[in-house]
C-alpha cells in the first residue's frame, strides 16, 4: 500500500492529517490504460485479464471520485481528471522502478524491434546509416519501416503501434513529444535542359509551367498551392506523385518542374541531371522531425534509439 499524508498548516482536533491509501498496483493499471487508451491492450501489457484491470479501474474511481475513463468506439478515453494526475503518477512509477528495478538496456545482447513510421524520403536518408550503425552496436536489433503521411503519426503513436514517427510532422499533441533533426528547404527543379533554366525564374514563369506535386495523401495541393491562392494565382499540377523517389526521375525526363525538398534530390541518383533554383516565392523552412509517446520518454532503450538517430542526422 502506499500511505499518502498531507498534513494541514494546523495540526489540530478540528484539522487531522489527512491520509490516503492507495493499493500502488491500482497505480501502474492506471498507467497502463492512460498509455494504451484501451483496458484489452493494458491488460495484456500487464499480462492480466481484463475483469481484472476494470476491477482496478472500479477501486481507482472510488479512490479519485471520477469515472477517470470514459468508453469510446476505439477503447477509453480520460476524463481531465485522469490527464492531470497521470503525469506526477507516471513520473513516481518510473522513479520507484528505476530504484527498486535497476534493468539496464544492453544494446550488445538486445533482440528488441522497434517500428518506425516514415516516407520514403526518410528511409532513404536513414535506412543504410542506421542498419551499418546497428550491425556494430547492436546486432540483434531488428528494425520495421512502415509508412507515414505524417498526418497519421499522431494516431499510430497513441495507439501504440509505431515507436517512432520520422518527417516533416505537424504540431505535437499533448502526451507526444518530438525533437528536430535538421532542416531542409524546397528548391525548383527541372531537367538541365529545360527552357525554363536560361535566366532567373519569375513568378509568372512558375505559375504557367506543368508541375509535378509529391502528395503523401493523394491529394492535388500542397503547401504552395497555398502560398499562390493568397496571390490570386493558380497552377497546374499535371502529374502527382505519392513517393519521393520517383521525381527526380520523371523530372530529368520531362518537362515537368516540381518544387521539392533539397536533400531528396540531393540523394537521387539523378541529382547531376537536374537544375535546381532558388523558388519566386518565399517559404518557411521544413523540420524535420521525430516524435515519441510520453510512454516511452524515460524507456531506455528508447532513449537509445533516439540518441543514436540524433547522432546519425548530424552526419547527414
Amino acid at each position: 500500500m502506499i500511505n499518502i499524508n498531507v498534513m494541514t498548516k494546523k495540526h489540530d482536533a478540528m484539522n487531522p492529517p489527512l491520509k490516503i491509501e492507495i493499493d500502488l498496483n491500482l497505480l501502474v493499471v492506471f498507467d497502463a490504460v492512460m498509455a494504451e487508451l484501451n483496458v484489452t491492450r493494458a491488460a495484456e501489457k500487464l499480462s492480466t485479464t481484463q475483469p481484472a484491470v476494470s476491477k482496478a479501474l472500479n477501486r481507482l474511481r472510488r479512490a479519485f471520485k471520477d469515472d477517470l475513463f470514459i468508453k469510446v468506439p476505439s477503447g477509453v478515453k480520460p476524463t481531465p481528471k485522469a490527464i492531470a494526475i497521470w503525469t506526477p503518477i507516471r513520473n513516481g512509477l518510473a522513479d520507484i522502478r528505476q530504484v527498486t528495478q535497476p534493468t539496464l538496456f544492453d544494446p550488445a545482447t538486445s533482440t528488441l524491434t522497434f517500428t518506425i513510421a516514415l516516407n520514403d524520403y526518410m528511409a532513404s536518408l536513414f535506412a543504410l546509416p542506421l542498419v551499418q550503425q546497428l550491425s556494430q552496436e547492436a546486432p540483434g536489433i531488428n528494425l520495421r519501416f512502415v509508412p507515414s503521411m505524417n498526418i497519421d503519426a499522431p494516431a499510430l503513436l497513441e495507439q501504440s503501434e509505431i515507436d517512432l514517427a520520422m518527417g516533416a510532422l505537424f504540431a505535437s499533441k499533448p502526451r507526444l513529444q518530438s525533437q528536430t533533426l535538421f532542416t531542409d528547404h524546397y528548391v525548383c527543379a527541372m531537367r538541365k535542359q529545360h527552357p525554363l533554366t536560361k535566366r532567373k525564374l519569375t513568378l509568372d514563369q512558375f505559375v504557367r509551367a506543368d508541375h509535378l506535386l509529391i502528395t503523401l495523401t493523394g491529394e492535388a495541393t500542397g503547401f504552395i498551392d497555398r502560398i499562390l491562392r493568397e496571390k490570386g494565382l493558380q497552377r497546374r499540377i499535371m502529374l502527382t506523385v505519392n513517393q519521393f523517389s520517383l521525381a527526380p526521375a520523371i523530372l530529368a525526363n520531362s518537362d515537368l518542374i516540381a518544387a521539392i525538398n533539397y536533400r531528396s534530390v540531393q540523394h537521387s541518383h539523378f541529382a547531376k541531371a537536374l537544375h535546381l533554383t532558388e523558388l519566386p516565392l518565399d517559404h518557411d523552412p521544413i523540420h524535420v522531425r521525430m516524435m515519441w509517446h510520453d510512454r516511452k520518454q524515460r524507456d531506455t532503450a528508447h532513449e537509445w534509439l533516439r540518441s543514436l538517430i540524433v547522432e546519425l542526422c548530424t552526419h547527414l
